[in-house]
């Protein structure tokens, strides 16, 4: 019975959603770091992996994996001194990241919440 409640797609795709952010976070934050290092490229998390990896949590109900990090798609203009960081690309990245964190946290204290609420007996 607990296997089923703790095992769900729901808490494993919260669980994704937990540390893609996270991931993503510190990514973006090296890139806005070397903001002015000579040769540096922008890196980023595949978006698109990320959404594969959640359907197959659906789907399969398998385990969240580590997506890697790789360069950037959307990455700035290269510069002269080789650096493609673009501050307004990864602080627009930062927000919308710091929204999908901020969501897949708050479902997943709504999910303990009910989980709570049931393992209490109290009806909603």
């Amino acid at each position: 019975m607990l296997n089923r409640l703790f095992n769900g797609a729901s808490l494993s795709a919260s669980e994704a959603m937990l540390i893609f952010a996270s991931n993503r976070q510190k990514v973006i934050a090296g890139n806005l770091a070397n903001a002015d290092t000579a040769g540096y490229r922008t890196q980023d998390l595949s978006e698109t992996d990320f959404k594969r990896q959640l359907d197959n949590l659906f789907n399969s109900k398998g385990k969240p994996v580590v997506i890697r990090s790789g360069p950037a798609a959307d990455a700035g203009v290269l510069k002269p001194n080789g650096n493609n960081v673009d501050l307004e690309i990864e602080m627009a990245k930062m927000v919308r990241n710091t929204a999908l964190h901020s969501t897949a946290a708050a479902l997943l204290a709504q999910q303990f919440m009910l989980l709570r609420e049931a393992i209490a007996g109290r009806v909603l």
